[in-house]
C-alpha cells in the first residue's frame, strides 16, 4: 500500500498532500494555487501540518520579496 498523508486547513483553505516515496502536493483551491514536487524533506503528518499552516505567512513573505 502506498503511503499517503492528507491534511488541510478549513480557515485558509490550503491542503496538503504527502504521497509515495517523496511526492508532495501542496493547493489551495480558493486561490487557484497549486504546487507539485517529486522530492521532499518532510514524512509525518505533523510536519505536513506545519508547512501547511504556515503556507499563508511563507506566501505574503515571497510576494513581499517581489514588490
Amino acid at each position: 500500500m502506498e503511503k499517503y498523508i492528507h491534511y488541510k486547513n478549513e480557515e485558509t483553505g490550503y491542503e496538503g498532500y504527502l504521497y509515495g516515496e517523496s511526492s508532495y502536493v501542496l493547493k489551495n483551491e480558493k486561490i487557484g494555487y497549486y504546487m507539485h514536487t517529486g522530492s521532499r524533506s518532510i514524512n509525518t503528518f505533523e510536519e505536513l501540518k506545519k508547512q501547511v499552516d504556515e503556507a499563508p505567512k511563507f506566501f505574503e513573505m515571497i510576494r513581499d520579496k517581489e514588490c
